[in-house]
């Protein structure tokens, strides 16, 4: 084999290997750029029989994308929501607050609509970005809690923490500190703990509580995009503690141990892949999910 044939060989390598790796960039842009509904049943141990079918969206980690126009008549097609909860990172650097403003929008046009903060919601003037989601009629839960009254349902407690990425987050003062102090809000602390679901934008927070519990029927959190690169074999290409430990997906945590006799024997974590993407927009067998909950009594 002369040197001449080795050349055009090695350029024949060279240019199937271009268009492989082409046709990968393209799938992974296209897998990015997904936006589907996936319907979950959650069975929880002690749910109130007022809460039981209740439909929850949860939407993590929008980053730099604009929400499919289409969202409210797909969940629509599927039954609606009742309830928005918004895990975090609704912006990046370089996201403009209109754009903000109108994934809010579309998302308070679902169902009434709760949000905490991710750490790159930090990337900017976060004064700035509270306030436009305040404009749009969503409330932040910056290490608060809340009593959602949705009509022929029962009460329930909806906490926030702020972003346990950059450790904003408090959580004991969440539990315990109403976003508005009302009667009714300070009565059910003082008495019997409601129901109570949890929102924090890193799931480090559960290891970070393993061995105190976290007095939460229920967490939702992101930060983790499910590791948004799943190579064959090898797994994520992203490894950072809160992707190693809670990648994506369900979990059960320990419930804390003043739980042990009235309360449910574990708290239900779930990790969402999230919506949008880190660094580039591309994913690779981890495509974006928007989550429509059901919850359920298990007991």
């Amino acid at each position: 084999m002369n040197s001449m044939t080795i050349i055009i060989m090695a350029i024949i390598v060279m240019i199937v290997f271009a268009w492989l790796g082409m046709l990968l960039l393209q799938k992974m842009i296209r897998e990015a750029a997904g936006s589907e509904v996936i319907q979950e049943a959650v069975p929880l141990e002690m749910l109130p029989s007022g809460l039981e079918g209740l439909k929850i969206l949860f939407i993590s980690d929008i980053h730099r994308r604009v929400i499919d126009p289409d969202l409210p008549r797909q969940v629509e097609k599927l039954g609606g929501a009742e309830l928005v909860l918004i895990g975090g990172d609704v912006r990046e650097t370089g996201v403009k607050l209109q754009q903000v403003r109108d994934n809010m929008r579309l998302l308070r046009s679902i169902a009434p609509a709760y949000a905490v903060f991710g750490n790159h919601d930090y990337d900017e003037d976060i004064t700035e970005l509270d306030a436009c989601l305040r404009a749009e009629d969503v409330t932040v839960l910056q290490n608060r809690f809340t009593l959602v009254d949705l009509p022929g349902r029962t009460s329930f407690k909806l906490a926030g923490t702020d972003d346990p990425r950059t450790k904003r987050d408090r959580l004991e003062e969440t539990l315990k500190t109403p976003l508005m102090p009302h009667k009714k809000a300070l009565e059910l602390f003082g008495g019997e703990a409601p129901f109570t679901l949890l929102l924090a934008h890193d799931p480090i927070l559960a290891h970070r509580c393993r061995h105190s519990g976290i007095a939460a029927n229920l967490v939702l959190s992101g930060h983790t995009h499910g590791g948004q690169i799943i190579l064959p074999l090898l797994g994520p290409a992203m490894r950072t503690a809160s992707v190693r430990k809670f990648r994506a997906g369900w979990f059960d945590l320990p419930a804390p141990l003043a739980w042990q006799k009235t309360g449910p024997s574990k708290v239900r974590l779930l990790v969402s892949q999230g919506y949008g993407t880190s660094k580039a927009p591309i994913r690779l067998n981890c495509p974006p999910v928007i989550h429509l909950l059901s919850l359920e009594r298990a007991d």
